[in-house]
């Protein structure tokens, strides 16, 4: 059994970790192996990153795209790669997709979060649930405290229009994210079903 590499995008509040574990239990009931991870990671720069997020310090937005790209590198290496390699399905929250919507709306150029990622492997499929991002804050406002970028409502407007000028051109299939959480799943089991 070849392994696959799924991505799982969205604004936080999505549903994105929800939505990730449904599927990854759904998998395993049909005898797939799966891993599940995330981005940022908790390796070094995945650390650093998580600080930078919650606004402890600033950096430039050209080291967040180069942290975010190393972060990335090291993630595929020690856990996505030899999970495919394995034969097991990955499902990973965030990935290249991600940092063209936020750090292009941070003022980074798609060119530089592209050249920086121009190694990473390409997903077997790269689903964006989209919901508008007022409905994304509604959501983990009474889930948790907001980070720096979590707050910015513009901010968060502008990354889901970038999320949706990347499915514009066909490489992120869009679920909406707005339907009963069932009815979400069942959109993204078909179209997991069509790359196992």
């Amino acid at each position: 059994m070849s392994g696959k590499f799924i991505t799982i995008e969205g604004l936080d509040g999505c549903g994105k970790s929800t939505h990730v574990k449904l599927l990854a239990d759904w998998l395993e009931d049909q005898g797939y192996k799966v891993v599940c991870t995330d981005e940022p990671t908790d390796g070094p720069m995945g650390k650093l990153l998580k600080r930078i997020l919650i606004g402890e310090f600033k950096v430039p937005v050209e080291v967040e795209v180069s942290l975010f790209a190393a972060d990335r590198m090291q993630h595929l290496a020690g856990v996505i790669l030899p999970a495919i390699e394995d034969g097991k399905i990955v499902l990973n929250e965030r990935y290249v997709h991600s940092s063209i919507a936020y750090q292009t709306s941070r003022g980074a150029t798609k060119q530089m979060v592209e050249k920086a990622n121009e190694h990473a492997l390409k997903p077997d499929l790269a689903v964006l649930i989209d919901v508008s991002a007022e409905a994304a804050l509604s959501r983990i406002k009474k889930e948790r405290k907001l980070d720096e970028f979590e707050k910015d409502l513009k901010l968060q407007r502008a990354v889901r229009r970038k999320y949706l000028g990347i499915a514009r051109t066909g490489v992120l299939k869009v679920v909406k994210g707005n339907q009963p959480l069932e009815k979400v799943q069942a959109n993204l089991r078909d179209l997991v079903a069509k790359v196992l």
